[in-house]
């Protein structure tokens, strides 16, 4: 008998769209989650952990009719806001994917649509931008709903070659990153604060890739604290020259005629310890902090080496996410069992904008992803249809990506 393939939908986060945000686009509004779940109850599907997906891979375990894996990657604080209420009350459940890292350190539980739904405090008044508490991820967690699993420690990006492609600047936050590598003690605040402040005007930026897919390069500081320098003595009106970034590139030809580079990339052992406290400090801090055995990896952004998957194998994890694609990922039983594949929730991108939908799309999009040509034909046709409206202006709610 031919295996169904079994659909997990990757969510990152749920709830209200900040336009301030670089990353917006990963925000899906809580009320086309709500229809989602809403289609998803109507069309009689049952949620499914990643444990339950990887035994029926392995060993063709019996799964509930219409099998679905719904995941939440980051740990944002909506998630509790919003997802988590949302999934009791329909009675489904959910994986979370954590970086210990952007865990915040309140003790305190905030209030989410439970509240709302008492009539203790209204939407408007609830705290939606951050990161979740320990305390939060335990009680999602005690609760059965939310099964906690690793995103590893940082969910950063470093510097990856010798080649400067940008400044720090003043109104810069195409690089938050470079805040959280500075000071990683305030990383779970940077959806709440400014933290442009925290890294010196002037750092140059070099060509950077995600930290589990690249070997990373070590800047010379001497080099950074000449272009930090230069910037300061000429005073707060550099920055609104047309040529400021030509200056730069110039005073960094002066300095390497004048001397040699100290940069240089990390070295193989220097790299496996990064990797290892990437995947291995992880896991051990969610199993002591949850009392439970963390399982599955979510690789960030999807980056990885052929290093840092073996480090994730030695380290226990039993299996990682991979993106499903056309031809490859269909969670089937004797399919490696140490892939798990995920789709997208459905969307429609149109130019530099993402345009989210709603719950009929989740359920074609499903159905598509199994096989059945109906639901392709449909789908290509409620993409097209999108993409009329949104060229005509009817359709006005896309989220811009960067």
């Amino acid at each position: 008998m031919k295996s169904t393939p079994v659909p997990v939908i990757m969510y990152h986060s749920i709830g209200v769209v900040d336009e301030k945000w670089i990353s917006r686009h990963l925000t899906y509004q809580w009320e086309l989650f709500q229809q989602h779940l809403e289609w998803l109850r109507r069309m009689k599907f049952h949620t499914i952990s990643l444990q339950q997906l990887y035994d029926h891979k392995k060993s063709n375990l019996n799964l509930p009719p219409n099998p679905v894996g719904l995941t939440f990657d980051d740990g944002y604080l909506d998630i509790w806001v919003f997802a988590y209420p949302f999934l009791k009350k329909y009675g489904f459940k959910g994986t979370l994917f954590v970086n210990p890292e952007f865990v915040s350190p309140l003790k305190t539980v905030r209030k989410n649509l439970d509240d709302v739904w008492q009539d203790s405090v209204t939407l408007e008044d609830l705290e939606t931008k951050g990161f979740l508490s320990w305390e939060e991820i335990k009680i999602m967690e005690r609760e059965g709903i939310m099964d906690i699993q690793s995103h590893s420690m940082t969910h950063t990006w470093y510097f990856c070659q010798d080649e400067i492609i940008d400044f720090h600047h003043p109104g810069n936050n195409k690089y938050p990153w470079l805040f959280w590598n500075a000071f990683p003690e305030r990383k779970h605040y940077f959806l709440d604060e400014n933290q442009e402040h925290l890294v010196p005007y002037g750092t140059p930026v070099y060509r950077y890739g995600r930290s589990l897919g690249i070997r990373r390069y070590f800047e010379d500081e001497d080099l950074t604290n000449h272009l930090v320098s230069f910037v300061n003595k000429r005073g707060d009106d550099f920055f609104k020259r047309q040529d400021w970034r030509s200056e730069l590139f110039e005073q960094i030809k002066f300095y390497k005629s004048t001397r040699e580079s100290k940069g240089r990339h990390e070295t193989d052992e220097e790299q496996r310890r990064r990797f290892e406290y990437e995947l291995k400090e992880s896991k051990r801090i969610l199993e002591e902090k949850l009392a439970k055995k963390i399982s599955f990896l979510c690789w960030p952004g999807g980056a990885k080496t052929a290093l840092s998957i073996k480090i994730s194998h030695e380290a226990g994890y039993l299996a990682s996410t991979y993106p499903s694609t056309r031809t490859v990922g269909k969670n089937i039983f004797q399919e490696d069992v140490s892939k798990l594949y995920r789709i997208g929730p459905p969307n429609v991108r149109f130019k530099d904008r993402m345009y989210h939908l709603g719950g009929l799309a989740l359920i074609l999009q499903i159905f598509s992803f199994r096989g059945y040509i109906p639901a392709k034909v449909i789908q290509k046709a409620v993409r097209l249809f999108y993409r009329f409206a949104i060229v005509l202006g009817i359709k006005r709610n896309g989220v811009p990506i960067h």
